[in-house]
């Protein structure tokens, strides 16, 4: 295996964990009653964390930055922010929520096409 495609996968890898991170967080956020508040504000800086940490991944590694992995970066972003207002502002629109979560595994699903990996 390549170097570049050994990246690529550790790159998905990375990727599908804030997935499935996000996941349990929506979870967490959407569930009545909600689990305990200090686990949750724990659980969402943990996982912005490990998205910080993947994307200087991705930046310090140059053949990874031409595939597009800017439109996953921009939704889970897009769902951490609607998470935070769900979460400390008890907005229960938790449809809105939902559908940046979806839309998340959608880009997730396409860069998974993008690099032909199952």
């Amino acid at each position: 295996m390549s170097e570049t495609n050994e990246k690529v996968e550790i790159l998905l890898s990375y990727l599908s964990e804030i997935h499935t991170k996000s996941l349990s967080l929506y979870d967490l956020v959407t569930s009545r009653p909600r689990t305990e508040d200090n686990r949750m504000i724990l659980n969402i800086n943990e996982v912005f964390t490990y998205y910080h940490s993947v994307r200087i991944f991705y930046y310090s590694n140059e053949e990874l930055t031409t595939s597009n992995v800017l439109p996953f970066f921009k939704a889970f972003e897009d769902f951490y922010f609607e998470l935070k207002q769900t979460f400390f502002l008890e907005d229960d629109n938790n449809i809105l929520l939902y559908n940046k979560l979806t839309a998340m595994k959608d880009s997730f699903e396409q860069l998974t096409n993008d690099f032909n990996v199952l």
